[in-house]
């Protein structure tokens, strides 16, 4: 008799870890810092006319790539402990920045994200995940130097426009209790097409961006569900 309850009790210790390993968040929300390098894939080459009269023009060259920092958030409802759905929002500010012949710029950025994602999880507290996701990048710059060698072409020194965007990537979590958990890095790859057709030298009408899109914060745990 007591061999049979010993082997009942560890019965029931076992279905109530394989339950609570079945269990899954129903929404996640995910508060995080954000950082992006962007590379707006403008010419390093910009040619500026001679002040020298009858001498030609001077290439002049210029950073190409630019900072951006700040945070957002994302919320995922999981459909399976597996399948998620996610929307991702976030802004940043440019530093230290400055493109085409050293021209210092300041402005903003603000990403709008949605799509799929894929979270592995099992009896470990280290959970990664994978997403696809598609949208849309929100960018204001504002030239401090010469508007004339600045993004656009329209003789003033400020650029604001709406661009498709998709992210590919993922990283991972490590539950710190049932409710929080950790994402120390998610990384993604971040294309985006604004499209650089101007007059001046410095587009090379090549209207796609690639960059690079670092996030860091926790994750928050709403209700749960059981696996199938």
């Amino acid at each position: 008799m007591r061999r049979l309850l010993v082997l009942v009790g560890l019965l029931v210790l076992t279905a109530g870890a394989a339950l609570a390993q079945g269990e899954f968040p129903k929404v996640e929300t995910s508060p995080a810092f954000m950082f992006i390098r962007n590379n707006p894939n403008l010419s390093n080459q910009f040619v500026i006319q001679n002040p020298i009269a009858g001498q030609p023009p001077v290439n002049i060259t210029g950073a190409n790539d630019f900072n951006c920092a700040g945070g957002g958030g994302t919320i995922a409802y999981n459909l399976t402990s597996l399948i998620g759905i996610a929307a991702d929002m976030g802004g940043c500010k440019y530093f230290g920045t400055t493109v085409a012949a050293g021209n210092k710029i300041s402005g903003s950025q603000f990403t709008y994200l949605f799509g799929p994602r894929l979270t592995f999880r099992n009896s470990s507290p280290f959970r990664p995940f994978f997403e696809l996701n598609f949208g849309g990048d929100r960018l204001s710059v504002t030239c401090q130097n010469s508007a004339t060698a600045c993004v656009n072409a329209t003789g003033g020194n400020t650029y604001s426009k709406n661009a498709f965007a998709m992210t590919v990537g993922g990283g991972f979590d490590i539950q710190l209790t049932k409710k929080i958990s950790l994402r120390p890095v998610q990384a993604e790859y971040l294309y985006t097409r604004f499209g650089n057709q101007c007059a001046l030298s410095v587009c090379n009408n090549n209207n796609n961006q690639n960059s690079f899109r670092l996030k860091s914060g926790i994750v928050v745990a709403w209700g749960s569900k059981a696996s199938n």
